[in-house]
């Protein structure tokens, strides 16, 4: 008796023979399995010379690490080869432009030139005022009012005080800046002598007149010398009488 039952081979014949029958989804997909997949877009490996721009920038920052920052270390004090007491002390004070303290508070009189306003102003330049130094320190510390005569003029005003106002070393700048500008050809002015005045003159709030400028004790510079004589000697007086009242008294009752 023939067996009717059809065969794996006669189904699947007869499955691709069937126009009417809908695909299998394996069957679907079968020709993308045999399509190898495309590289990832922005993936591709980078260049040669990109590797070699990386690995040059690397190199060059460790190398300035190493030289710029110190060796890493978590002490502070090894990361210099100078010794840390040799950079201990005060920082240096920034330096005075006495050209910018005379613009600000000179020039509107005296004129940028330094020739000043006749009748008005004097000028400062060629003058005696502004070669002695005594005088000018002690102007521009208290002030100055009253006739003035400057090179055979007369001048009758009030000269602002800027001790109050600038510090020594302001002072010291600014007079420098007009003893050595225009035809002015005189030496510099440092802020101890300035000092010097200031502490010679403590107490005086009055402006200085001509005659008492004119007056030898008022234009000299005091010396840091001298003053530190002075008060060695004022203090080994005080000494002296501290000693003297605390020794006991002679034999014969006479104090010591």
């Amino acid at each position: 008796m023939a067996d009717d039952t059809p065969s794996p081979s006669d189904s699947g014949a007869e499955s691709s023979a069937s126009p009417d029958r809908s695909p299998e989804p394996v069957d679907m997909l079968r020709p993308l399995f045999r399509e190898e997949p495309l590289p990832p877009e922005g993936g591709e490996p980078p260049q040669m010379w990109l590797w070699i721009l990386i690995f040059g920038v690397l190199l060059f920052s460790t190398f300035y690490l190493g030289v710029f920052i110190g060796d890493f270390s978590p002490d502070p004090w090894l990361q210099s080869p100078e010794p840390v007491a040799q950079r201990a002390g005060p920082p240096e004070p920034e330096p005075v432009s006495g050209s910018q303290v005379y613009s600000a508070r000179c020039a509107s009189c005296h004129q940028s030139n330094g020739q000043g306003v006749s009748g008005a102003f004097p000028t400062l330049v060629n003058t005696s005022w502004v070669e002695n130094k005594g005088q000018i320190i002690r102007i521009l510390l208290h002030g100055m009012q009253g006739e003035v005569v400057v090179q055979g003029e007369t001048y009758n005003g009030n000269m602002p005080a800027w001790g109050t106002i600038l510090s020594d070393r302001e002072i010291a700048a600014v007079i420098t800046h007009v003893r050595q500008s225009w035809a002015n050809d005189y030496g510099e002015v440092t802020a101890d002598e300035v000092a010097a005045v200031r502490s010679d003159t403590e107490g005086r709030a009055d402006p200085w007149s001509a005659e008492e400028l004119q007056q030898s004790g008022n234009q000299a510079v005091p010396s840091g010398d001298n003053a530190a004589a002075d008060a060695q000697t004022v203090g080994q007086v005080l000494y002296d009488r501290l000693v003297a009242r605390a020794a006991p008294p002679r034999s014969d009752g006479v104090p010591r």
